[in-house]
């Protein structure tokens, strides 16, 4: 129970609980708002594990299945509001896709607790996919509210820019996650070591 009713774990499950909601409107202001300010509580609840002490397997696996959850929720609004390019939302949706199917092979395959905390890499390209989906969220927004096309033209560069951006780190942590569903146990022997 101490793992589980952390101040990390309650940030992790109101950022979700926030961006799920707000996803379902994220062609709005407040919808938008509220999938930002969601996402922004991802990149905090590990920050604060750490300050208090209250890191934990829990905790770790709980921040990445809400982190697929509410990214494959986004994805799924953003498709079906036409709110971003679809190979920018393809690309996004495949990795991770492979990174949540790679963890839970992992998970099947070891004898003992497989690795679940997200890679370093993960975090930042997650960060950076966030930050062009809302760029092109909110590119669609002003398109609807002004006249002038600049606004939107350089949310939609800032998009691209911030999808470019996080393709290294995104694809270096597919190819973590691929590796410790490969390596299963071996790896949770030789990181023993």
């Amino acid at each position: 129970a101490k793992d589980i009713f952390t101040i990390p774990n309650l940030i992790s499950v109101t950022g979700a609980a926030l961006a799920i909601h707000g996803s379902e409107k994220i062609d709005t202001a407040e919808g938008l708002t509220e999938c930002a300010v969601g996402r922004l509580a991802d990149v905090l609840d590990g920050k604060v594990a750490r300050m208090t002490g209250q890191t934990s397997n829990f905790g770790a696996a709980l921040d990445a299945t809400t982190d697929k959850i509410v990214m494959a929720k986004i994805l799924y609004e953003m498709n079906k509001k036409g709110l971003a390019p679809k190979h920018v939302l393809g690309i996004v949706a495949t990795l991770n896709s492979i990174n949540a199917a790679a963890t839970g092979i992992a998970n099947l395959r070891s004898d003992e607790k497989a690795e679940t905390r997200p890679t370093r890499s993960g975090k930042v390209g997650l960060a950076m996919e966030t930050a062009a989906l809302v760029a092109y969220a909110a590119a669609e927004l002003v398109d609807k509210r002004t006249d002038s096309p600049k606004p939107a033209k350089l949310l939609r560069k800032l998009g691209a820019g911030a999808f470019a951006a996080s393709l290294p780190f995104a694809v270096h942590a597919t190819h973590t996650y691929i590796k410790r569903a490969i390596n299963g146990k071996e790896n949770q022997k030789s990181r023993a070591k």
